[in-house]
């Protein structure tokens, strides 16, 4: 997934608040029932308060009680309008994401166009692509709680195969998968990163509005950027509040990834691993690459059982063939590279040979067609925190995939690193599988 300035799939550390149980949708027990109308209830009346008091945002910042506030309720009112019913059949489902896909790909080209149409202050209509537009994101937005629902449905179903729920105390005869697996479609906020500039390190992270113009974040970076510290605006993928924030979906595997990624940060919350996140940034990179690799296996096996229809209703080996994937070795390597290179550079003092060289970098990068708009402290400091990126320079990474190749079973590679409380532990645990904890 690509952001307006940076290449490749960015997520903001966890920002979470304790989920509330529900059974499963398939129950459709009377449990349920009592627990939405209370949750409901009470999410309408914080709601109503809230929306009551017009409390606006906090110049460029993200007001995430706001959200919450609002969108909570969203999952739980779908889910008692529902009540009694079976919901809808594997086609019907598979319709609706089909849909909803189609008409995302409508409204980003709409918004393309109107935008180049701007840009070269073309004399075209704006109100036919205007009210093209409204009429597009409209029906989009009619489905979105049924796909929601269904693609919630689908990674539940997997989670639960893959024997993660659990038995809620004194009530063993009874699985549930805690937390209930929530997201909405929305714009993902963006970040405000700070790091020292003589060090790579995650200083400070703040959530800001989706909808900064470039303008809006070259001032704040200037305005917090000075002598000791370097900063950067970025976007992120996806956020685990709760429910999770997806952007709108473009892709249907993609999409199961990025929704399992936020909900394992969820999971991992009520774990040692997560109640630990802030302690450190080696417990963060942990967090943050376990959520990776097991999102990305988890997005995998979802699609793998619930197939999209092929688009012409052919088998799929009937297809022509689709377009290679780009190669993007060249980029990993001039990144871990310049990563490296960086790191020993600001180890020595040489923190202006160090900046002058990430320019040179990200210059070279953008004549061979990786457009990056920054590359500096701040830059690695967000980006290496996931251990399997390019712009990370920890073993973590490599000692997390090593550690996935020898555990049989992806529920038990999830259990296991959810104890992990420090990278002593990683060592531990890969030294009970029979690995050297000194990988490169």
């Amino acid at each position: 997934m690509l952001s307006s300035d940076d290449v490749g799939s960015i997520r903001k550390p966890s920002v979470l608040f304790c989920g509330l149980n529900m059974l499963k949708r398939s129950s459709r027990t009377v449990s349920l029932l009592i627990v939405s109308l209370v949750v409901a209830l009470a999410a309408v009346a914080s709601w109503l308060t809230v929306d009551s008091l017009g409390l606006p945002l906090a110049g460029d910042e993200f007001n995430l009680a706001v959200w919450e506030v609002k969108n909570f309720p969203n999952k739980w009112l779908y889910e008692i309008g529902h009540l009694g019913s079976s919901g809808p059949s594997r086609e019907e489902g598979d319709a609706a994401i089909e849909r909803y896909i189609a008409l995302q790909s409508e409204v980003a080209a709409l918004e393309d166009e109107l935008l180049h149409q701007r840009a070269a202050q073309s004399p075209g209509d704006d109100e036919d692509i205007l009210q093209r537009l409204s009429e597009k994101r409209d029906e989009r937005d009619r489905l979105e709680n049924k796909v929601e629902a269904v693609l919630e449905d689908r990674i539940a179903d997997e989670a639960a195969s893959l024997g993660l729920e659990r038995s809620p105390p004194l009530f063993p005869q009874i699985d549930w998968l805690f937390p209930p697996v929530d997201f909405e479609f929305d714009d993902p906020p963006r970040l405000l990163v700070i790091s020292p500039r003589d060090r790579i390190r995650l200083q400070s992270a703040d959530l800001l509005r989706s909808d900064l113009t470039l303008e809006d974040a070259l001032h704040l970076e200037e305005e917090k950027q000075g002598d000791n510290v370097s900063a950067l605006v970025v976007g992120t993928g996806g956020v685990a509040t709760y429910p999770s924030i997806i952007p709108p979906m473009e892709d249907y595997t993609d999409t199961l990834k990025l929704a399992a990624h936020e909900w394992l940060h969820q999971y991992l919350f009520f774990q040692p691993l997560g109640t630990h996140y802030y302690d450190s940034d080696a417990l963060r990179t942990i967090n943050e690459t376990v959520a990776d690799i097991a999102g990305e296996e988890m997005g995998e096996l979802v699609a793998q059982r619930y197939p999209l229809p092929s688009p012409t209703g052919q088998p799929p080996e009937e297809q022509p063939p689709s377009a290679p994937p780009g190669d993007d070795t060249f980029f990993m390597s001039v990144m871990r590279q310049l990563r490296l290179d960086v790191d020993r550079l600001l180890g020595e003092g040489r923190v202006s040979e160090a900046e002058a060289l990430m320019e040179e970098k990200r210059q070279y990068l953008a004549d061979n067609g990786y457009f990056i708009r920054k590359i500096n402290q701040a830059y690695f400091a967000f980006h290496g925190l996931y251990g399997t990126a390019p712009a990370s320079s920890s073993p973590i990474g490599p000692k997390l995939q090593e550690l996935r190749r020898r555990v049989p079973a992806l529920a038990e590679f999830i259990r296991a690193v959810s104890k992990i409380t420090s990278e002593a532990d990683l060592d531990r645990l890969l030294a009970s599988y029979g690995a050297e904890a000194t990988l490169p």
